[in-house]
């Protein structure tokens, strides 16, 4: 009896110590409003956490990390002048640590970029660097800052030394800020000065298809269609899986020079290295119509639909075709068969990222604000 009494007694104080064990290890519920708010944020509840983050302010005045989520809220919410007026009040504080004055800025930017106070944005953004060079989130935010200004001489030399930073390299970015640089000054009427930055660009990235385009459109602009024409056949010999772009140029500008003959070996010489493209078919498919080789044409634009069966503008020129060599009922069946399709408006061009849209060739996203010329490819 005496030992199972004492055996009892040892189970009891075990049971004791192991639940108070447990209680010690268990992780006590948040009992301040900036960890609630912290918590709230990280489920997304922006407005429930506005509120906690209001009360720690109230309670703490140098809860300075409280201050500056505050100013974030309001900046997400769509106010970023109250969340600059924020960050602002902070940095009047004579207490901050180096870091936290950093941290303030770094914030207080963002604020005048979302209010589209670009200039004052930047003023900031260069004042930060200067202070903290080392700091590499700083440079990419002053980068897109100077995109954002269309500033391309200093988003040059930025991304250069980003890219010397990290080891990392973007030469077709690079070209593209050459090109924009270039588009800019030739609209001011410099044509020379913007074909020294196109050559640059072609320079940087020698498959950069708008520098090639825009420096031929800038001979052209002068009336110098020779060097237009020389340009683009040049750049057609050694890029001809892109040469496509610059059909309807080649086009006009043979047209105008009266050589139009010399389009065919082009479109020729792009149907063999980019046998899926439809684009220089659907142009050797005008030519022969126009030489009377009604039959090559007929072979050639049956071959476009078998090839790219969505192409509706294949189609169209399969029908029209059709028609022309009296065979009415083909040519009616298969445009019945393109209106019972669901119609819309055909993009050419489609950004591989978020499925952005267009008809002519495009090598920034409008949308999503991707940089780099595989950003646009032929649907």
């Amino acid at each position: 009896m005496h030992s199972i009494l004492l055996t009892l007694s040892v189970v009891i104080v075990l049971a004791v110590f192991l639940a108070w064990i447990t209680r010690k290890r268990r992780k006590p519920a948040s009992k301040t409003p900036y960890v609630d708010a912290l918590h709230l944020l990280l489920d997304g509840r922006r407005d429930e956490a506005l509120e906690q983050l209001k009360k720690t302010v109230r309670a703490d005045t140098e809860n300075i990390m409280a201050y500056i989520k505050l100013g974030d809220i309001f900046r997400d919410k769509g106010y970023p002048i109250r969340a600059s007026k924020i960050h602002r009040n902070l940095l009047l504080r004579t207490t901050l640590t180096e870091e936290q004055n950093e941290e303030t800025l770094f914030h207080l930017i963002l604020d005048y970029r979302a209010a589209d106070m670009i200039d004052k944005a930047v003023e900031m953004a260069e004042r930060l660097m200067q202070k903290n060079k080392k700091n590499i989130e700083i440079r990419k935010l002053l980068l897109e800052l100077y995109e954002e200004k269309k500033d391309w001489d200093k988003a040059f030399f930025m991304r250069q030394g980003i890219n010397k930073w990290i080891k990392g390299s973007d030469q077709a970015i690079l070209a593209l800020y050459k090109v924009n640089a270039g588009r800019e000054l030739t609209a001011r009427g410099s044509e020379h000065q913007g074909r020294i930055r196109f050559r640059e660009a072609i320079k940087l990235d020698r498959a950069c298809a708008p520098a090639v385009m825009e420096l031929g459109d800038s001979y052209v602009r002068e009336k110098r269609l020779e060097d237009a024409l020389k340009v683009w056949r040049d750049w057609t010999g050694r890029m001809p899986q892109q040469a496509h772009l610059l059909l309807d140029r080649l086009n006009d500008i043979l047209y105008s020079l009266g050589r139009y003959s010399e389009l065919e070996p082009i479109c020729e010489q792009i149907i063999r290295s980019k046998p899926s493209h439809p684009g220089a078919t659907l142009r050797l498919i005008d030519i022969y119509e126009k030489q009377g080789r009604l039959t090559e044409a007929l072979d050639l634009a049956r071959h476009v639909v078998e090839a790219s069966p969505d192409s509706a503008r294949g189609r169209w020129t399969l029908v029209r075709l059709l028609a022309r060599a009296d065979k009415t009922g083909d040519a009616l069946d298969t445009a019945l068969s393109l209106l019972s399709q669901e119609t819309e408006q055909a993009m050419d061009y489609r950004c591989v990222h978020c499925g952005h849209g267009s008809k002519s060739p495009f090598w920034r996203c409008p949308d999503c604000k991707r940089w780099h010329p595989m950003s646009a490819e032929k649907t």
